[in-house]
């Protein structure tokens, strides 16, 4: 199968594209970053997209749209793909690309997330977590999944976890890993609350004598990130304290985190992280930090789904000293959530149906 990526550089639309392209079998793939020349004819564009991308056009339509709309390295570039059966991509600036290229290489398009406004209907196959449920009633061309696509799996994880158990100098002792989050418009991360949560780690690593990972993200209010680094740096039970702008010899710390822990907390406001714990095999706690609005963004309805599916669990950080005494009390694993996996298959099926297709065998 070969598959052109578009990317619009952001971290988290790559990983859902990355983790896709990893589980699929013979893969040849090209990778495209995608630029525009400026932000209004991106959006322009989409609209273009939205009403005309069900109709053929001629190429030098679509070639006159992708010269007007990109810049001359990324037109250039999307010239000399050829020889295409699938084009991929995640998120909504580089999806009306993704209509146009489709149509000039005569290939399947496939969109992760719903991109906006182009909505769904004119892409062959639309991978939709739960958020998106609602907006793809009626419509065949959906594989739904519970969380979104990544590069996480126990396998790759697994791989890794002993020499990075050697190089972080654990010992065998429970180890906690945290994935701190951010701010949004529905929650927020407070100095209150860090406070709070480095007296719950150093109770708990205490009482039993655990190991803690944490990571910050360019999310994280800084206030809260420098009190954070003076109180776990200089802790005895906290072998790893990363932020994006503390130099490291690890290649990956984020990574390392998932592959070293028994047990991850992450915080809520971050669904990709949260997807991303929750398909690494390890026991997972949602962390509900201070809420900005009373009313709770729709995601917590899919974290309370994937709560009664045994895939992770969710508590406030008041709660939290007794939630990690008694997850890690449990004898079995968390079920592991697998949309990488339900996400390839569908490709995978897309990509036969119109191979027997075009040789007439359907």
């Amino acid at each position: 199968m070969n598959i052109v990526v578009l990317s619009d550089k952001k971290p988290g639309h790559y990983k859902q594209s990355l983790g896709i392209i990893n589980k699929i079998p013979d893969c040849r793939m090209e990778w495209l970053e995608i630029e525009f020349q400026h932000k209004w004819r991106d959006n322009l564009l989409r609209i273009i997209m939205c009403v005309s991308g069900g109709m053929p056009l001629s190429t030098s339509m679509i070639r006159f749209l992708l010269r007007w709309s990109l810049t001359t390295s990324s037109y250039n570039a999307v010239l000399q793909i050829q020889g295409m059966d699938l084009v991929l991509s995640t998120g909504s600036s580089v999806a009306a690309v993704n209509l146009l290229l489709g149509k000039l290489l005569n290939a399947k398009t496939v969109t992760c997330r719903r991109p906006s406004p182009i909505g769904i209907r004119h892409f062959d196959l639309a991978i939709l977590p739960m958020l998106s449920w609602n907006s793809a009633k009626d419509r065949n061309n959906v594989c739904k999944t519970i969380g979104v696509p990544n590069p996480i799996s126990p396998d790759v994880l697994k791989t890794k976890r002993d020499n990075l158990k050697q190089a972080l100098h654990l010992q065998e002792r429970p180890v906690i890993g945290i994935l701190l989050g951010g701010t949004d418009q529905y929650e927020t991360i407070t100095v209150e609350d860090a406070k709070q949560l480095h007296t719950t780690c150093d109770k708990v690593a205490k009482t039993i004598n655990a190991q803690i990972l944490l990571t910050t993200s360019r999310r994280t209010p800084t206030d809260v990130s420098n009190y954070l680094k003076s109180k776990f740096t200089n802790a005895d039970w906290c072998p790893l304290f990363i932020d994006p702008d503390t130099p490291s010899d690890l290649d990956d710390p984020y990574q390392t985190i998932l592959s070293a822990s028994d047990l991850l907390i992450v915080t809520a406001d971050s669904f990709s992280m949260v997807c991303e714990a929750a398909s690494s095999g390890c026991k997972v706690i949602v962390l509900s930090l201070t809420q900005q609005r009373q009313k709770q963004h729709k995601r917590y309805e899919v974290y309370s789904y994937m709560q009664e599916q045994s895939i992770l669990n969710l508590c406030s950080l008041e709660e939290l000293s007794h939630e990690i005494d008694r997850i890690l009390a449990l004898q079995h694993q968390n079920t592991i959530l697998r949309d990488t996996e339900t996400a390839v298959s569908a490709i995978q099926h897309l990509f036969e149906s119109n191979h027997k297709k075009d040789n007439g065998t359907m």
